[in-house]
């Protein structure tokens, strides 16, 4: 018997490593609206794609196979250059 999984039930992964989080290697996790971070590269089970993200002040321009390029504008200074892999996992 084949089971799908909602969304709902995923657990979004963005796996990074760069300069500008508080650690070089991290990985946010996000589970409906709640989101964490933590001090480890956890590789997702279902790659959607790559990013390479670069936070300059208040502007972020980000490289990504999934969305091309996308300009941001924020209300926080930074400084991030970090390369990410988005996926999923499954509950």
């Amino acid at each position: 018997m084949s089971q799908h999984i909602t969304t709902s039930e995923r657990i979004q992964i963005f796996a990074e490593a760069g300069f500008g989080n508080l650690t070089f290697f991290s990985t946010e996790i996000e589970k409906g609206v709640r989101e964490k971070r933590i001090a480890k590269f956890i590789v997702p089970t279902r790659i959607k794609g790559v990013y390479i993200r670069i936070w300059l002040y208040r502007y972020i321009i980000a490289f990504s196979t999934n969305r091309l390029i996308n300009w941001q504008k924020k209300n926080k200074t930074k400084f991030k250059c970090i390369f990410g892999i988005e996926g999923y996992r499954d509950r």
